[in-house]
C-alpha cells in the first residue's frame, strides 16, 4: 500500500527532528571539548603555580592518601610526584616531613579545625599549617602548607645574640664594679653564655714585653689545688699553640673533637681543652692588648663568634682603659684642687706670737670680727675653735704648724663660734710663712665653712648605704655587713629573703607610683617586726633581705610569719599585700654565709611557686568583686554578654572548648574598667574628650590584667580587641576584618546588642528603634557572618 500524504509528512517531520538532534549533539560535544580544554588549562596553570613554590603543598583524602602534592615535596621523600600520589605516609618515608605528620593529619580530620605549629626535624625547622578540606558526600580530607624557616630562625637567633651582647655592654658600662677584676669576671661569665661555651679565659698582652697576664678564667678551668701555685704571667715563647693568635695576629678556630686536638692545646693554668676552641686577639690602637679564648661549644665556632667577642671585648677593654686614665687624671686634679682650696674662703695671718695681722673679707664674715678690730688680738680670741663633740678637744693647727714648721690641716669635727654666737663647721689648714732667708715669720690659716658640705656628706653617706625609696639599707651595705658580721660570736646567723608578690601587676594596672607604695608598706612592716640590731635591706626590685645575727632558725621563722601576717593586712588599690619569704641559718663557721644567702633565696623561690596560684586567684576575684561593687550594672552586663556569647557558640555548633572561652571572654571583656573613675562607669550620652580617652584605655588594662593570670591568659587578646570594628574604625589598634580575633568579634556583637537592650538605651544611644532592627542596619562595625548568626539566634528564641 502506498504511503499517504499524512505518512509522508510524518516521515519528513521525523527526519527534521533527527537532524535537529544531531545538530544539538554536535554543538554540545564542541562545548564539552572546549570546557575540557579550559579545565585542563586551568589545572595546568594551578599545578605550575604550586610547583614553582618552595613551600610543600599537599592534599589528602579521608584515608590520608595523597590526592595532590607539589614538586617541593620530592626532595623530602626522594620520590617523584606520581610515586607519591594515592600512597599513604606509612608506605612512604613516614618522617620525611617530620614525625608528627600523621597524628596532626588525623587530628585535623577528626576535629575539622585548622592547626598551625612549628617542628624541628633533621636540623631543619618547619612552619606547618593544616586545614580540613571537604570532598563529596561530606568526606573530610586534609590540606597542608609546610614552609622551611630554618634561615629565619637563624637570623632571629643572630639578632638575639646581638641584643644579648649589647645588653652585656650596657651593663658593663653602666654598672659600678668594685674593681677591674670584678668587671672582667662578669664579662667573662656573660661571654660564656653569649658563645654557648663551657670554659674560657681572658689574658692581657704586653706587645713590648711579649708577655701574657692571666686576668680572668671560668669556674673549673683551674683546679683548686693549683690555685696557690698558679702562674699568672707567660712569655710568648712559653705558651702553646694558642699563642699563634699573637704570632699570626688573627683569630684561631679549631672545631674538632677533644681526642683529635693536639696535646699542645692547653689553656692558661695547664687545663686541657674540653671541646671546640676559639681564641681571638683584641686590638686597641692597632696593638694587641688582650687574647680571649673559649672552649666547649657543642656547635662549631665561626666568624660570627669572632665578631661578637671582638665587639664585646673592645668595648669592655676600652672602658677599662678609659677608667684607668680617668683615675690618674682624678689623682692629678685632686692635688691641684687641694692647692686651690688652701687659699680657701677665709684667710687669717698671724705673727710668730699668735697676734692677728690680717683677716680677709670672708674671714671677717665667718668670725664676726672686722679686720681693724681683730688686728693685734691673739687669734684664739677671734678664732674660737672647738670640737663638735663637747667632750673632745680639737687640735690647734696654728700651734702644730709653728712647732713642726710644716703645713697642718684639719678637716673634720672643727666648729667655729662667731662673735655673735653663730656656729660654723670648718675645714682649715695652717702653713708657715717664710722670708727670703727661709725663716718662719708667721702662719697663714686658710679656712672655709663646710656646714652645708657636711650635711650633704651625711646625706650622700646615707644614700650610699640606703635605698632612696624605702629608706632601708641597700644591697651594697648588706654585702659589706654580711662579711663584717660573719664571725663566731654572731652565730647562729639567720637570713630571711623575701619577694613581693603582685608588684608587677600593681605597676601594670595602677602605675609605678602605687607599686612604690607597696614597697614602702612592706618596708614599714619589716621595721615594725624586726629588732633594732637586725639588718633590713632592699636587695633590688621587689626583693628584700633581713640579716639576723644571734638568731636561731626557729626565731627567724617566727619573724617571717609575723611579717607575712602583718603585710597581708595591707593593700594597694585592689592588690592585697603578699610576700614570699624563705629563710636559712648559719650555725657553724665552716659554712659559707653566701651559700646561706643562696639557700634562703632558693627556699623563697620554692615558696613563691607554691603560693603563686592562690595569690593570683584571690587577686583576680578581688578585681572582679570591686568592679561589681563600684558599678552593679557592669556585673549584670557581664553576665548577660557571657550568656549571649555562650548561646551563640552553641548555635554556631562550635567546639566545647571554644564555647567555654567565648563565655569567659564575655564575662571578663570589661574587667579593665576597674581603673576608671566611677563617673566614667555611669552610662550617659555625653563624655568629655578626656573621659573618652580614659575609657578607651580599658581594653588595654583588661589585657594586662588577664595576661597576668595563667587561667585567663588565653582570653587577653579577645578582651584587648573587642572594641575593634570590622571596617578598621575601632580601637585600640584599628584592626579590620579577619585581623580581629574571632572571639573578640563575637563579644563585640553580644556586648553591643546587650547595651541596646539595657534600660539606658534611650540615654546612651538616643533612639527609639527596635534593638534588633538597629543591629541589622549597623554596617561596618561587626563581622557580617557573626552578626547574621546572632540575629538569627535572637529571632529563633522562644517568646
Amino acid at each position: 500500500m502506498e504511503p499517504t500524504a499524512a505518512d509522508s509528512l510524518l516521515i519528513v517531520g521525523l527526519m527534521i527532528a533527527v537532524g535537529i538532534l544531531l545538530l544539538l549533539l554536535v554543538q554540545t560535544n564542541k562545548k564539552l571539548r572546549k570546557n575540557e580544554i579550559e579545565t585542563r588549562s586551568i589545572k595546568n596553570i594551578c599545578e605550575t603555580f604550586m610547583n614553582s613554590h618552595d613551600t610543600v603543598i599537599y592534599l589528602k583524602d579521608e584515608q590520608l592518601n595523597y590526592v595532590f602534592i607539589n614538586k617541593a615535596a620530592e626532595p623530602h621523600y626522594q620520590k617523584s610526584i606520581p610515586e607519591i600520589i594515592a600512597q599513604a605516609d606509612p608506605i612512604l618515608d613516614i618522617e620525611a616531613l617530620g614525625p608528627s605528620i600523621i597524628t596532626t593529619d588525623q587530628q585535623v580530620v577528626a576535629t575539622r579545625e585548622t592547626t598551625e605549629y612549628e617542628e624541628k626535624h633533621k636540623n631543619r625547622i618547619y612552619k606547618i599549617k593544616k586545614f580540613p578540606v571537604e570532598f563529596k558526600n561530606n568526606r573530610i580530607g586534609v590540606g597542608a602548607f609546610i614552609r622551611e624557616i630554618t634561615d629565619e630562625e637563624k637570623l632571629i637567633k643572630k639578632q638575639e645574640r646581638v641584643l644579648f651582647r649589647n645588653k652585656i655592654l650596657v651593663n658593663v658600662l653602666s654598672k659600678k664594679f668594685r674593681n677591674d677584676q670584678k668587671q672582667l669576671d662578669y664579662v667573662l661569665h656573660e661571654a660564656l653564655k653569649l658563645t654557648d661555651s663551657n670554659s674560657g679565659f681572658i689574658c692581657f698582652y704586653d706587645e713590648k714585653k711579649q708577655e701574657f697576664t692571666l686576668k680572668a678564667w671560668s669556674k673549673g678551668l683551674i683546679k683548686r689545688e693549683d690555685m696557690m701555685i698558679l702562674k699568672r704571667h707567660y712569655r710568648l715563647e712559653e705558651v702553646g699553640s694558642w699563642g699563634d693568635v699573637v704570632r699570626q695576629r688573627q683569630p684561631i678556630i679549631i672545631n674538632n673533637q677533644v681526642d683529635k686536638l693536639p696535646s699542645v692545646w692547653r689553656l692558661p693554668g695547664g687545663s686541657k681543652i674540653n671541646g671546640n676552641i676559639i681564641a681571638v686577639p683584641i686590638f686597641i690602637d692597632e696593638k694587641i692588648t688582650a687574647v680571649v679564648g673559649f672552649a666547649g661549644k657543642v656547635d662549631e665556632y665561626g666568624d660570627n663568634d669572632v665578631y661578637e667577642i671582638t665587639v664585646l671585648m673592645n668595648g669592655v677593654l676600652t672602658n677599662v682603659e678609659r677608667r684607668n686614665i680617668q683615675n690618674k687624671l682624678f689623682a692629678e686634679r685632686s692635688k691641684y684642687f687641694q692647692t686651690l682650696i688652701s687659699i680657701g674662703d677665709g684667710v687669717m695671718v698671724v705673727d710668730p706670737q699668735g697676734k692677728i695681722e690680717m683677716l680677709n673679707k670672708v674671714a671677717q664674715q665667718l668670725t664676726g670680727w672686722t679686720n681693724e678690730d681683730a688686728k693685734g688680738r691673739h687669734y684664739r680670741e677671734v678664732f674660737v675653735l672647738s670640737h663638735e663633740e663637747s667632750n673632745k678637744e680639737i687640735a690647734d693647727t696654728i700651734v702644730a704648724a709653728m712647732a713642726t714648721d710644716q703645713t697642718q690641716e684639719l678637716k673634720n669635727h672643727a666648729v667655729l663660734t662667731a662673735k655673735d654666737g653663730s656656729i660654723f663647721h670648718l675645714e682649715d689648714s695652717a702653713a708657715p710663712i717664710k722670708n727670703e732667708k727661709g725663716e718662719t715669720v708667721g702662719i697663714v690659716l686658710v679656712f672655709r665653712d663646710v656646714s652645708e658640705k657636711k650635711e650633704q656628706r651625711k646625706e650622700i653617706e646615707y644614700l650610699s648605704f640606703h635605698d632612696a625609696l624605702t629608706g632601708l639599707y641597700n644591697r651594697r651595705f648588706l654585702e659589706a655587713e654580711l662579711l663584717r658580721l660573719d664571725t663566731e660570736r654572731n652565730l647562729p646567723i639567720s637570713i630571711i629573703m623575701g619577694d613581693v608578690n603582685g608588684l608587677k601587676l600593681t605597676n601594670d594596672i595602677f602605675g609605678h607610683a602605687h607599686g612604690d607604695v607597696f614597697l614602702k608598706k612592706i618596708a614599714d612592716v619589716m621595721r615594725r617586726v624586726c629588732r633594732s640590731d637586725d639588718i633590713i635591706a632592699r636587695w633590688g626590685g621587689d626583693e628584700f633581705v633581713i640579716l639576723l645575727p644571734k638568731t636561731s632558725i626557729e626565731q627567724a621563722k617566727q619573724i617571717k610569719m609575723r611579717i607575712k601576717t602583718e603585710f597581708a593586712l595591707d593593700s594597694v588599690k585592689l592588690i592585697r599585700g603578699n610576700i614570699s619569704l624563705g629563710c636559712a641559718v648559719k650555725t657553724d663557721m665552716s659554712q659559707s654565709i653566701m651559700e646561706c644567702l643562696e639557700f634562703a633565696e632558693e627556699r623563697m623561690y620554692a615558696i613563691k611557686v607554691l603560693e603563686r596560684d592562690d595569690f593570683k586567684s584571690s587577686t583576680l576575684d578581688s578585681i572582679v568583686t570591686s568592679l561589681q561593687s563600684d558599678c552593679p550594672q557592669e556585673e549584670e552586663h557581664a553576665q548577660r554578654v557571657s550568656q549571649w556569647c555562650y548561646d551563640l557558640g552553641v548555635s554556631m555548633e562550635l567546639p566545647h572548648v571554644k564555647i567555654r572561652r567565648l563565655k569567659l571572654a564575655g564575662y571578663f571583656h570589661d574587667i579593665g574598667k576597674i581603673v576608671l573613675h566611677k563617673d566614667c562607669l555611669q552610662e550617659r550620652s555625653e563624655f568629655t574628650e578626656a573621659e573618652k580617652t580614659e575609657i578607651r584605655k580599658h581594653p588595654i588594662m583588661g589585657y594586662r590584667i588577664l595576661n597576668a593570670f595563667d587561667d585567663t591568659m588565653s582570653l587577653a587578646d579577645a578582651v584587648l580587641h573587642h572594641h575593634e570594628r570590622w571596617d578598621g574604625s575601632g580601637y585600640p589598634k584599628g584592626l579590620k576584618g579577619d585581623e580581629i580575633p574571632f572571639i573578640a568579634r563575637v563579644v563585640a556583637v553580644a556586648s553591643y546588642y546587650d547595651r541596646l537592650t539595657s534600660d539606658q538605651e534611650g540615654v546612651v544611644l538616643g533612639f527609639d528603634e527596635n534593638p534588633l532592627s538597629h543591629l541589622e542596619k549597623t554596617e561596618g562595625y561587626f563581622d557580617p557572618e557573626i552578626k547574621r548568626e546572632f540575629i538569627n539566634m535572637i529571632k529563633n528564641l522562644p517568646n
